[in-house]
C-alpha cells in the first residue's frame, strides 16, 4: 500500500533572518567618509563583535541597506516576531531598530523638532494624516545631508514608501500596555494578561525597536544613540532549490 506523502510546492520562498556580518564594515566606513561631521557622528557607530556588526540607531541601517544584495532587506518588526517564534532565545540580549514612530508634527525633544515636522509634511503631500501614530519602516526612508540640524541628516520618504505597507497606521501606539504577540503590521496586540511590555511616547518622533526579543519600545527620542548591544538584522528571500 502506498504511503501518504506531503508534497512541498516548488519555488517556495523561505526567508532567512541573520545579523549583518562584520565583513561589510570596511565598505560601510568608506561609504560614510564623505558625509559632514555631524552626519558622520550619527553614522559611525558600528564595531566588530565576533564577526557581527555591533550597534544600531535610526540612521546607520539606512546607509547599510544599500550594501546588501537585491534579495535582502532590513527586518521589520513582524520579521523579528517570527524569529522569536522559531527561536525564543535568538534575540536575547540585543536590541534591533526597525524604523520610526511619528505621533505629532511637534516634538518636546528639541533635536527632533525639524525632523518630525518635515516628515509630517511629506506624509501630508501623500495624503497621509497624523490622526493616529504612524510607524515608518526603514524601507520607506532615505537620508539627505543637512549640517544645520543636530544629526547632520534628514529623512526623505522614497519611491518605495507606501501607506499600509511600510507606513503603518497604528492607533494602538498611544500609551503603554501589555501584550503577547505582534501582528503582521508589526504592531503589538494589546492583552492585559500578556507577559511582554510596550512603551510609548506622547508626542513627536521616536525609535521603533525590539529589545531582547521581548519588549517593544517606541519612547526613545534620541535617534542616533547606539551601543554594542544593537544589531542590524537582514532578511533574505531564498527560494527552495528544486531537486533534479
Amino acid at each position: 500500500m502506498m504511503q501518504k506523502v506531503t508534497l512541498i510546492p516548488r519555488g517556495m520562498v523561505f526567508p532567512v533572518a541573520t545579523p549583518v556580518d562584520s565583513k561589510v564594515l570596511p565598505e560601510y566606513n568608506e561609504r560614510i567618509k564623505s558625509y559632514n561631521e555631524k552626519a558622520r557622528k550619527s553614522l559611525d557607530i558600528f564595531s566588530d563583535r565576533k564577526g557581527e556588526m555591533a550597534g544600531s540607531n535610526c540612521f546607520a541601517p539606512i546607509i547599510l541597506r544599500d550594501l546588501f544584495p537585491e534579495s535582502s532587506r532590513l527586518a521589520t518588526m513582524y520579521d523579528l516576531e517570527r524569529v522569536t517564534e522559531v527561536n525564543p532565545d535568538a534575540l536575547k540580549g540585543f536590541y534591533i531598530d526597525t524604523g520610526l514612530v511619528l505621533r505629532t508634527e511637534g516634538d518636546s525633544y528639541k533635536e527632533n523638532v525639524f525632523l518630525a515636522k518635515n516628515l509630517a509634511e511629506q506624509l501630508k503631500h501623500r495624503g497621509i494624516t497624523l490622526e493616529n501614530p504612524k510607524v515608518i519602516y526603514f524601507d520607506a526612508l532615505d537620508l539627505e545631508e543637512n549640517p544645520e540640524f543636530e544629526y547632520g541628516l534628514v529623512y526623505k520618504l522614497n519611491e518605495r514608501a507606501e501607506s499600509g505597507k511600510n507606513i503603518v497606521d497604528a492607533p494602538e501606539l498611544t500609551s503603554d500596555f501589555r501584550f503577547k504577540t505582534i501582528d503582521e503590521r508589526g504592531i503589538p496586540v494589546q492583552d492585559s494578561e500578556g507577559n511582554r511590555n510596550f512603551y510609548a511616547r506622547e508626542d513627536g518622533l521616536s525609535r521603533f525597536y525590539l529589545y531582547g526579543g521581548s519588549y517593544l519600545e517606541s519612547r526613545r527620542s534620541n535617534l542616533a544613540d547606539s551601543n554594542d548591544y544593537g544589531r542590524v538584522v537582514v532578511v533574505e528571500e531564498n527560494k527552495e532549490q528544486e531537486k533534479k
